[in-house]
Order: structure tokens, then C-alpha cells, then sequence
């Protein structure tokens, strides 16, 4: 089978493989490159191309386990070479500072500031390089649960002994499932972010959170020159009621110290975030199995999803193959892989709510909103003042090593 990084390059309408990777993200191209690694084949299709999967501007936060994986497959160099790393974080609140050293807590802890889009391209590349199949730009219309079978905008059907949905909540995989086949759960939280991309160089070398009572703001790393920021704004505002000053009017009133401020720089680009969480369980239906947004959604708090995406790869990567040599039955390798992942992905879940609680405040109006202010003041205490306290917080920031 021939290897295509853009289109689709195949000899014939009808593709045989052994797994049909649907999403060319983080999930999708790592399941992709251990597979291939493990003699496996496989076939990647997503509707973007190359040039538009490496233009859409993603979490980057990689955590231990990520970076680990990635280090032991030979797949960090540019992101050790680049990357910006991840060692402490800090919580603003009334003119003081809480510093959570994640180095001091855990340890050696490899973690990085690096973009998704360069994490994909990085994949993309291995993947390619193993003599990996891809079809990019080419949208999936249909899939077939009990053959195992997608077929794509262009008539081309690729069939396999199992469908890996790698394509996000709203992905035709998923989508292609009995709801009865689920327990479902997707909460709206109330809390809404301003997202803005910034030129301007970080104003620290960490990730910064601010705690105040009208909203929650951030700091967050992506590259040498450039600079995520978060604003809480209140529910029903338009990207369009925040120009520039108000933007940076904001993130000086929530995050300025008397002995450290933001600096400043144009605003690149800027988008509503809405704060939703999103369950499936089990991960898996007949011959299809859900790994990364297509199984769950975190809240942006903590930047977890990524990470659970790749986990779920990684997870995945070594379950399929014993299936493939015979060794096991698939429903019971996808069992084991979605009770295995299931329990990662609530714990998680609950850190995430966590971070939640702690650093996002109530819109006006919102009952008890005076009694829920004070209990974030007090886990904000907490964090200053309980050494054990910090020491899980850290713990669960950085993630389990690799194992």
C-alpha cells in the first residue's frame, strides 16, 4: 500500500487494511505510528489536508506521560529542541501568588509547552515515514459499524477489521452509533472564556491563573514569541464586544501584581471558548472503537486533552495487535482497553471540575455565588498553606509517568 501525505493516492476504489483510522489528530496519527511499529497496517483518512490540519491552532501542554511516550519512540526531537518546558505554575488572587513547583513535587518531571499543530505535523511525518497509508482531504460520508467499513466523499471505501473513531464529538464515526449503545454524559458548564493569541514574548516562564471575582484569567505558554491568554466574560458576550484595550484592560486588572505585570502585543486572534464536558462509555461498539474527542471532552482547564487522547492511542496501539495475531477475542480487548482508559479519563474529568471550581467565578446572579466565592478562596488557601495539598494538586497537573 502506497504512502500519501496530502491526498488520496490509492490504486483502487476498494482499500483492504486491518484497522481504519478515522481523524488525522494527536489520537488518530499516534494509534497510526505504534501501529505501524508493531507490523500492523493501517489506514488514516481525514477530511482536512496537511496544510489545514497544521493551521488550526490547538492546546499545547504535553504532559509527562505524552512526553515520555514520545521520547521512548523516537518522536520529541523537534519538540525537545523547541519546546518550552513545563516545570511550575501560579495562582494570582487579592495581590498575592501561590507557586506550584511541579520539579520540586514530582520529581523530574519532562513535561513541554508545544503546539498541537507541530505535535501533528511531527506525527504525520513518522507516520508517513513507516510507509503508513493517508488520505487527507478526503471527508468520511459514511461508516458501517458491523462491516468495519467507511466510505469517503470521493467513493472510495476502506475496510478493515476494526474502525478506530479518532475524529472528534461530531465525527461521522461516532455519529454512526446506536445511542442505546452508550451511557452519555455532556455537561454545559456556565463558565465562558475569551481566547486570544497574542504576539508578545511570555511574561513568565510558566503558566500563570488568575482567582478573581470577576473572572477567571490566564497566562499561557506556546512558543518563544507568541502567547495564549484567557479571559472569563460573561455569558452571551460576542467576540466583537472585545477589541484589543478591553482585552488588555482585563488581563492587567485579573493577573497584574505590584511586582510583575503582562507584557503586551497585538491580538492575532481571538474566539469564544464555551466550557463543555462529554462522556461515552464504554468506548467501544462491535467492531468500532472511540479513542480521544471522540470518547471525551475535558474543559480546557489543566490541558488534559491532548493528553488523554494520546494515552488512549498508546493504550490502543497495544491491545489491536493481540487481537490481530488471534491471541484475543476483540470484544474482550476492547473491553479491557475502555475499562482501562474509562478509569484515566474520570480521573481526570474530576481534576479538571477541579480546576473549575478553583479558578472560575459565578456570573452575577447566581445563587449561593457569595458562599461558592469563598470556598474558591479557601481551596486557594489551601494550596498556600497545605504541603500534602499541593503535592496531589501537582501530581495530578503533571499526570502519571508513562508506564
Amino acid at each position: 500500500m502506497c504512502a500519501a501525505a496530502d491526498t488520496n493516492v490509492m490504486d483502487t476504489s476498494v482499500i483492504d487494511t486491518s484497522v481504519v483510522i478515522v481523524g488525522a489528530g494527536p489520537a488518530g496519527l499516534t494509534l497510526g505510528v505504534l501501529l505501524r511499529r508493531r507490523g500492523v497496517d493501517c489506514v488514516v483518512v481525514d477530511k482536512f489536508t496537511r496544510e489545514q490540519l497544521l493551521a488550526r491552532s490547538r492546546a499545547g501542554f504535553l504532559e509527562r506521560r505524552t512526553v515520555q511516550l514520545l521520547d521512548r519512540h523516537g518522536l520529541s526531537a523537534r519538540l525537545r529542541a523547541e519546546g518550552l518546558a513545563h516545570t511550575r505554575c501560579e495562582i494570582h488572587a487579592e495581590g498575592e501568588r501561590v507557586t506550584v513547583d511541579y520539579e520540586q513535587w514530582c520529581g523530574d518531571a519532562p513535561s513541554y509547552v508545544y503546539p498541537q499543530q507541530d505535535v501533528v505535523a511531527d506525527l504525520l511525518d513518522a507516520y508517513v515515514a513507516e510507509g503508513g497509508a493517508a488520505l487527507l482531504g478526503t471527508p468520511v460520508t459514511e461508516v458501517v459499524p458491523d462491516e468495519a467499513r467507511v466510505v469517503c466523499a470521493d467513493g472510495t471505501a476502506i475496510r478493515g477489521e476494526v474502525v478506530a473513531g479518532a475524529d472528534g464529538w461530531h465525527g461521522p464515526t461516532r455519529a454512526a452509533l446506536p445511542d442505546t449503545a452508550f451511557t452519555r454524559y455532556d455537561v454545559s458548564h456556565d463558565a465562558r472564556l475569551l481566547g486570544a493569541l497574542v504576539e508578545a514574548p511570555p511574561s513568565a516562564g510558566h503558566t500563570v491563573y488568575a482567582q478573581h471575582p470577576d473572572g477567571f484569567a490566564g497566562h499561557m505558554l506556546r512558543s518563544r514569541d507568541v502567547t495564549r491568554m484567557y479571559l472569563q466574560i460573561p455569558a452571551g458576550d460576542t467576540v466583537e464586544q472585545w477589541p484589543d484595550d478591553r482585552i488588555w484592560k482585563e488581563l492587567h486588572n485579573r493577573l497584574d501584581l505590584p511586582d510583575w505585570k503582562l507584557a503586551e502585543g497585538p491580538v492575532l486572534d481571538r474566539a469564544v471558548v464555551d466550557m463543555h464536558t462529554k462522556v461515552v462509555e464504554p468506548m467501544h461498539h462491535g467492531r468500532v472503537v472511540l479513542l480521544g474527542d471522540a470518547a471525551h471532552i475535558v474543559p480546557p482547564s489543566g490541558g488534559k486533552g491532548m493528553n488523554l487522547a494520546v494515552a488512549d492511542a498508546a493504550d490502543l496501539a497495544g491491545t489491536l495487535p493481540r487481537h490481530i495475531a488471534g491471541t484475543e477475542p476483540l470484544d474482550a480487548a476492547l473491553a479491557g482497553y475502555s475499562r482501562r482508559r474509562l478509569a484515566d479519563v474520570w480521573q481526570v474529568q474530576e481534576f479538571s471540575h477541579t480546576m473549575l471550581e478553583l479558578l472560575h467565578a459565578d456570573e452575577p446572579g447566581t445563587p449561593h455565588a457569595a458562599y461558592r466565592e469563598r470556598l474558591r478562596r479557601a481551596r486557594w488557601q489551601r494550596l498556600r498553606d497545605d504541603p500534602a495539598y499541593v503535592r496531589s494538586f501537582a501530581e495530578q497537573y503533571m499526570g502519571p509517568s508513562f508506564g
